[in-house]
Order: structure tokens, then C-alpha cells, then sequence
């Protein structure tokens, strides 16, 4: 592919991006596994975390929104790249349910991320690279106390 991509590829790639975003903070499991290609990976940065393959990917969808029925995404900055759409932005939600282990903690937590989505072929996402802070997240859920 060219650099930069044609106009068309970066509408579909950035339209694709944003049903992407729309459907996780819907929490609609089907329409958000359909941004993605044949062989999707969702990476965890934070836990050094690779999920492979549709299965994984929407059990780790599913086990967030149990997790935090109320999850958001706040958008703050979109950046297109020659093989990637970079997102920056702020999660959050309330967590109500056992996530990762860690038991209902009724806290709300709200930390920065930075996304990174590939593509296949046909535009669909290849995958997701995700970063956030894991330690202000741990510690907004008060699994870890920082000192200061």
C-alpha cells in the first residue's frame, strides 16, 4: 500500500474504527466482532496479553461488560497511519462484577488509553494494541495501594 493510503481506504479503515467503538460501548458482542477480520488479536500492552481468534477476543468483550456493565470510551484524538488508526482517549466504568480476577469492587474507575488497530486486506481489523495504565486502574479499583 501506498503511503498515505488512498482517501477511500482511510474512510473505510476510520468507519470501521468507529462502528468498532460504537459497538463496544453499545456493548453489542455481535456487531463489535464483525469490525473484525478472519484472525483477530487483541493485544493487553498493560499484561504483556495476546488474545488470538474470535473466541478469545469476544470472551475478553464479554468478561469486560460483565465486568463493567456501564464501560465508556471518551474519544479524544484519532491519528491514520500507513497501516494503522491510532485512537487516544479515556475508559471508564463502574465495576459491578468479577473482572480479571478481581472481585466486584463497586468502584468507578476512568483511565487514559492509546489503541492501536490493524487491518486485513478487506479493511476489517487484524487486530487491536492496547495501552492504558494499569497501575491507576488497579489502584482505582483497590487492589493496589499507591503510597503517597
Amino acid at each position: 500500500m501506498s503511503f498515505p493510503p488512498d482517501a477511500a481506504t482511510i474512510a473505510v479503515r476510520l468507519q470501521i474504527v468507529d462502528d468498532h467503538i460504537r459497538f463496544e460501548s453499545a456493548q453489542d458482542l455481535d456487531g463489535l466482532m464483525a469490525t473484525f477480520g478472519a484472525e483477530p488479536e487483541w493485544h493487553n500492552q498493560a499484561a504483556e496479553q495476546v488474545l488470538r481468534g474470535h473466541n478469545a477476543v469476544r470472551g475478553f468483550y464479554a468478561a469486560l461488560f460483565a465486568g463493567f456493565p456501564d464501560f465508556w470510551l471518551d474519544v479524544r484524538r484519532r491519528h491514520v497511519a500507513r497501516e494503522a488508526v491510532i485512537v487516544e482517549g479515556i475508559l471508564g466504568g463502574t465495576q459491578r462484577g468479577e473482572w480479571m480476577g478481581i472481585a466486584a469492587s463497586g468502584k468507578t474507575v476512568e483511565v487514559p488509553f492509546c489503541a492501536v488497530f490493524t487491518f486485513e486486506e478487506d479493511n476489517l481489523l487484524r487486530s487491536e494494541v492496547v495501552y492504558y495504565d494499569r497501575l491507576s486502574l488497579l489502584s482505582q479499583l483497590g487492589v493496589l495501594a499507591l503510597p503517597g
